[in-house]
């Protein structure tokens, strides 16, 4: 009788152990098949495209050096021809406890210059612009860091540097910087995206009216003086605004004004000319839209916008935060093609640019020269946990097929898996093919030379002055084709573009005629320019 007892109690043990065995491996096939299902949810779909672009890397020494727990999690890029030889140097920003940097471009790498732009001892640089503000043949430069807007004036190639009195709230950081001649009186106004400062961040994913930082509308009135007419103008508001572009959306010859906001919807704003501007309606619902690109990329000589957003990287329960569940929420990034009349419609699903994972900056650049405005985004997120069951993007180079957007990064190489917040384009070698550096958050920025190729090309140079602000410059080649662009500052995210406007020819071999109009009514027309070459226009009437 005890043998069966303790037969028994053995059979038992052996039942609760595979018991316990089966349930163990039923929790990690969960587990896993969660796991398997988080990642099939974030991956970007879309295979890579053919393509002949190339690029290779270089070298370029910057670490960027990120306070994750006490600072947004943002960094300041720009290209800009800081000592006037017409080649832009690349500066970077630094984190809290971190100097900011200017790089110049020579024998095959960046290599840093001794420039100091002064700020203060924990201060972290967020967002940069660059203009020649006081008209005085320089390129000036502008960062906005958790301290304020810095105010850095170019005095023949080194810089003074100033903080700039401007009133902004106590719960603000101002984020990144545009600029736009609002009333075309030749002095650049500035629009300072602002967010809510990290010691008063609640959470990352609330909709409510009444949470956020302010942003601001500051009018020249020339001699250093900023005043403050964002109530007057129509645009004050509270909430957290990532970046925003000047742009002329509607080809009156005035700067309209374009805002990314964090959770929340894209704001458009039409310059009526008085020094106050009206809501423009555009597709937006709820969603995270964080960079801004401004291109004309089916060449209609209207500009389109594409908007960044957190993709699929979570599900959207997660993302949705405190929206009810009537609200319509969008994750997927936005291209919106201007229909004319300021009307605009979301195009990005059908051409392929909607289905990427969580997205930083975006700019608009022809980087083949085949005549159509290729699509860059920076991706991933520095402050999901570990990172552990989420996937680094490589960072996207849409190359524009004309019908559709396809990712070529990888086939290109020039691949991104870091932190990417905005991606820096400018021809830094001066080949006349677009250049491209990664701006990465904790971590190395990236820099990758384009290898070129047998197409033919002309660059645009116009003053980096407030005269040149949104100022259309179309190019026709010799095959009748017609391309068009608008010189502004602050694509991406927090980043400047390199300023000389860079026209592929695509099949053609050479330029029929080259059209500038500028905003005070000037227009300038350059009949068969040389190919292969810089045009530059150096004065305005």
């Amino acid at each position: 009788m005890s043998g069966q007892k303790k037969s028994l109690s053995k059979g038992w043990l052996i039942a609760i152990g595979c018991t316990g065995m089966i349930s163990v491996g039923v929790v990690l096939f969960l587990l896993f098949s969660a796991f398997a299902g988080l990642r099939f949810w974030q991956a970007e779909k879309a295979p890579q495209g053919e393509t002949d672009l190339a690029f290779t890397a270089t070298d370029l020494p910057f670490t960027h050096e990120a306070d994750l727990e006490n600072a947004l999690p943002f960094l300041a890029s720009a290209a800009f021809d800081a000592d006037g030889d017409h080649v832009d140097e690349l500066f970077l920003g630094g984190g809290s406890r971190q100097a900011d940097r200017l790089f110049r471009f020579a024998d095959g790498k960046f290599v840093a210059t001794d420039n100091v732009f002064e700020k203060d001892a924990i201060d972290a640089s967020h967002g940069a612009a660059s203009i020649d503000v006081d008209n005085d043949g320089d390129t000036d430069l502008f960062v906005a860091r958790e301290s304020g807007v810095w105010f850095h004036e170019n005095l023949g190639g080194v810089f003074g540097s100033v903080k700039l009195p401007l009133m902004l709230a106590d719960n603000t950081t101002p984020l990144s910087l545009a600029f736009g001649d609002i009333n075309k009186d030749g002095l650049a106004d500035m629009y300072v995206s602002g967010y809510i400062k990290i010691s008063h961040v609640e959470g990352e994913t609330i909709f409510a009216d009444g949470y956020g930082g302010y942003s601001y509308l500051f009018l020249n009135e020339g001699g250093g003086a900023w005043k403050d007419i964002s109530k007057s103008a129509g645009i004050w508001r509270q909430h957290n605004t990532f970046t925003a572009v000047f742009a002329d959306l509607d080809n009156d010859a005035d700067s309209d004004l374009v805002i990314a906001q964090d959770t929340g919807r894209v704001e458009m704003y039409e310059n009526n000319g008085d020094l106050t501007f009206s809501p423009i309606p555009n597709p937006s619902v709820f969603s995270y839209p964080m960079g801004v690109a401004v291109g004309d990329y089916d060449n209609d000589g209207l500009v389109d916008l594409y908007f960044s957003n957190v993709g699929f990287t979570l599900p959207p329960a997660i993302l949705r935060g405190d929206l009810e569940k009537e609200d319509v929420f969008n994750p997927a990034y936005m291209l919106f093609h201007n229909e004319g009349f300021l009307r605009f419609s979301d195009t990005a699903e059908e051409m392929n640019a909607a289905r990427y994972g969580f997205g930083w900056g975006t700019v608009f650049a022809d980087m083949n020269l085949d005549g159509r405005e290729d699509l860059l985004a920076a991706q991933n997120y520095a402050r999901f946990p570990g990172n552990a069951l989420l996937d680094h993007y490589p960072g996207k180079i849409l190359q524009n097929y004309g019908d559709k957007f396809q990712p070529v990064e990888k086939r290109a190489g020039a691949e991104n898996r870091l932190f990417g917040i905005a991606p820096v384009v400018s021809d830094f070698n001066q080949d006349g093919w677009p250049d491209l550096v990664w701006a990465n958050l904790d971590g190395k920025a990236l820099a990758y030379l384009n290898q070129g190729g047998p197409r033919k090309w002309i660059k645009v140079r116009l003053p980096n002055t407030a005269q040149s602000l949104n100022a259309s410059v179309s190019v026709t080649n010799s095959l009748g084709e017609v391309q068009y662009k608008q010189l502004m500052t602050s694509q991406g995210l927090g980043s400047d573009q390199g300023r000389d406007l860079i026209f592929g020819l695509g099949n053609a071999d050479g330029v029929k005629r080259v059209t500038i109009r500028f905003q005070n009514g000037v227009t300038e027309i350059i009949d068969e320019p040389d190919t292969n070459s810089v045009l530059n226009v150096s004065a305005i009437r």
